[in-house]
Parts: structure tokens; C-alpha cells; sequence
């Protein structure tokens, strides 16, 4: 597997390499720093920028590769009992982006550790091109992200939210971006629309289903919009809002999701809000659908089943180098109207998910998230309503003292 990935790698950097030589490249890089001055410098950071600009000043336009890397001191406890304490390695990736021409650039992204003790979710990979059509038109082809909307999905992909993130969209599809193609267009300044059309998830191990629909597509349409009434550096909202729907395999079964996400910047103050709906005719997770046959062995259906969260996060930068982040996540469970609902019934509340965040952050260089320091709490809670299920409530505690950074290597 790891000699796959070598190949893959290697390939991937072959097929770029004839377009620039490194040596042009890193002669590009060093005439380019040494023309920057103070003022330009102190520009958007690369975790702010707009999802068309793909290479921030302090970037080669050409070629980048980086490393982004996070590891901690893990101490997990399972319903009041200790389960373990040890030193992990929670995220290692490797970045290569750049620009073939004025037209053309790159994005790939390869993760080698995919373990997160403070979330259940892994990491992603992503490999497409994106094509420059004029100033306002560009298209995206090969795998990328799904175009969702909320604050908290776009977080997933920052390196630099490791400890702090619960992306529980992610989480759901598990993390796996499939291949499609995008058009992302801006009319006005600070607005963009993309419409993204690409291939359905596939579905989870042992979900008996009727492979009815061999190439299902799902369908999804992004708004990205903010508002800079001071019209200074920093944007003080920034909304992130989409509507997705997506065939199953099974005729006439859809997934649909709204997602509405917003942030608002007061420095030293930033607050994050998001809504979640996922309408699901197939449960996507499928841990409702593995319960419930635990119960009842006999039970060969996937329930139809509706989850609406709600999350918030208050970041403060109340001195310079120190963040203090506090994180809330409430999300209900119920069941749908339809023949899958034999055991839930219509319109049950059967599930009540809480989660409460907690953290700080030491950055050691000021305006540079690239290397942080950071101790996190977080308590995760469900509560089922079933009686059968009701032993399978969780009240698991995490604690994670850690370190990140983000290493450019070229």
C-alpha cells in the first residue's frame, strides 16, 4: 500500500514537472520574496483566502509542497471509566499545489495518518484542476471537496483547526470526496456562486440495500458571500450557505441537505454559527440502522431519518499568541414517514446529541498560525430515547494536549 502511494506521488509530480524545472522555480520563489515589501506581507492569510485563489502571495505561484502535521498527549474516558492514555499521531498530510499556467492550477492532497482522537471522522484527500475561464468564471475538475455550505464544514479543510473542530458533515459522509466537476462563478466583489455536480457516496459496508441505480450523481449549489462595511482588511461576516441533494442507489431514496453557516469577526472576538438539516430516506452514518439490528436481529431495513444540528463557537484572542475557544454542538435525531419506519415509527425524537468544546491555543508567532501549541476538552453525549438502545448512551470525555505545524517544504 505504502509503495502505491510512493507511485502515485511520484507520477503526480512527473506529470508537472516538464512545465517548470525546480531550478526555475526556486530562482521564481526567491526573485518573488525579495520583492514583497512590509505592507504586502501582512495580507490575507492563506486559511482566509477565497476559494478561487489558490496561491496567497507568500506562495510560489509555480509549485508548493507542504506538510501539515499534528500530534498529542490523548487521554480518553468512556462513561466515567479511563480507557487510555498515550502519545499519537492525529493528522499527517502532504499538499502539492500550484499553477501549470495562467489558466490552469493544481490541488492534491494526500493524508498518511487518519487518526483523530477528538473526532470521528477522517481526513481528507483531494486531487483536481481548476481552470481560469476569465476574472469571474472558473471551473474545478477531478476530486474535490463536496460543495457545502456552514462555517464548520470549511473548517475541516483548514490545517490550522485540528483541535477544535467537530465536522460532523464530514462525519457523515466519512470524509470521502468523490470526482465531479464544478463551475464557480463571482458576479460582484466578495460573492460566489458554485454549482457542483458529482459522483454519489458509496454506500456503508453491510447496509443491505437494492443496487437499483448503479451511477447515482448528487447535485449541490454553494452561495459564498461576505460583508467588509469598514472596508479594511478583515471581513466582519462571512456566510457560508448551500443546498444539496443527492440520489441513492435505491429509486426514488434521496439525501438532502441544507447547511447555513456564518461568522462574525469583532477583534479580538470571532463567533461561528451553523444549522445543519439532513433529510435521509437511507440513514448515511448507518449507527441507527446498527443498533436497531442489534436489538433486532430480524431487522434487514435502513431507516428514513431527518438530524438537525446546531452548532456555535466563540473564538477570543484576549492577549496577543493566546486564543481561548469555546465550542457548542446540540443535534436532534427523528425518524421520517415511510415502509422503513416499522420500528421507529413517523416523527419519533430518538436521539439527542451534546457536545461542549473547550480550549486555548498558544501561537507562538504572532500572525502565523503555522506552528501552535494547544490543550483541549471535549464532552461527547447521546442520549437515545428507545429503551432498547438506552445502554448504548455515551458520556465520553476527551483531553488532548498537542501540537501542530505546517512545514513548507518547497
Amino acid at each position: 500500500m505504502k509503495k502505491t502511494k510512493i507511485i502515485f506521488l511520484i507520477l503526480f509530480l512527473g506529470f508537472f514537472y516538464p512545465f517548470h524545472s525546480f531550478s526555475e522555480i526556486i530562482k521564481q520563489k526567491k526573485t518573488t520574496d525579495e520583492n514583497y515589501t512590509d505592507e504586502n506581507s501582512t495580507d490575507e492569510n492563506p486559511k482566509d483566502e477565497n476559494p478561487k485563489d489558490e496561491n496567497p502571495k507568500d506562495e510560489n505561484p509555480n509549485f508548493n509542497i507542504f506538510l501539515d502535521y499534528s500530534s498529542g498527549l490523548n487521554f480518553v474516558v468512556r462513561k466515567e471509566f479511563s480507557e487510555e492514555t498515550r502519545f499519537s499521531g492525529n493528522y499527517l498530510t502532504l499538499e502539492v499545489r500550484g499553477k501549470v499556467n495562467d489558466k490552469i492550477s493544481y490541488h492534491f492532497t494526500k493524508p498518511f495518518i487518519k487518526r483523530i482522537e477528538m473526532e470521528n471522522c477522517e481526513m481528507i484527500d483531494l486531487a483536481y484542476l481548476k481552470y481560469k475561464w476569465n476574472d469571474k468564471l472558473y471551473f474545478l475538475f477531478g476530486k474535490q471537496p463536496f460543495s457545502f455550505g456552514s462555517i464548520e464544514y470549511v473548517n475541516g479543510f483548514s490545517p490550522y483547526e485540528h483541535a477544535y473542530r467537530y465536522t460532523h458533515v464530514l462525519y457523515k459522509m466519512k470524509k470521502k470526496n468523490q470526482i465531479g466537476f464544478s463551475f464557480i462563478y463571482n458576479p460582484i466583489k466578495d460573492h460566489e456562486f458554485q454549482f457542483q455536480v458529482v459522483n454519489e457516496v458509496k454506500p456503508q459496508e453491510g447496509n443491505m440495500m437494492i443496487q437499483e441505480i448503479n451511477y447515482p450523481m448528487g447535485y449541490s449549489v454553494n452561495w459564498n458571500w461576505s460583508m467588509n462595511p469598514n472596508n479594511d482588511h478583515d471581513k466582519i461576516i462571512k456566510n457560508r450557505w448551500s443546498y444539496s441533494i443527492f440520489q441513492e442507489h435505491e429509486k426514488k431514496k434521496y439525501w438532502k441537505l441544507l447547511a447555513l453557516g456564518s461568522q462574525f469577526n469583532w477583534n479580538p472576538v470571532t463567533i461561528e454559527a451553523d444549522y445543519i438539516l439532513s433529510d435521509e430516506d437511507r440513514e448515511k452514518s448507518g449507527h441507527i440502522t446498527y443498533l436497531v439490528r442489534l436489538w433486532n436481529r430480524n431487522y434487514y431495513n435502513v431507516p428514513s431519518v431527518k438530524y438537525g444540528t446546531y452548532l456555535v463557537k466563540l473564538k477570543y484572542n484576549f492577549i496577543p499568541k493566546w486564543n481561548l475557544i469555546a465550542k457548542g454542538v446540540y443535534e436532534i435525531g427523528t425518524s421520517k414517514k415511510g415502509k422503513n419506519n416499522d420500528i421507529l415509527g413517523e416523527n419519533f425524537l430518538f436521539q439527542k446529541t451534546y457536545i461542549y468544546y473547550g480550549g486555548i491555543e498558544f501561537l507562538p508567532i504572532i500572525k502565523n498560525d503555522d506552528i501552535s501549541f494547544f490543550v483541549a476538552y471535549k464532552n461527547y453525549r447521546v442520549n437515545y430515547s428507545l429503551d432498547q438502545i438506552k445502554k448504548e448512551d455515551k458520556n465520553d470525555h476527551f483531553l488532548v494536549l498537542g501540537l501542530n505545524y505546517r512545514v513548507k517544504m518547497i
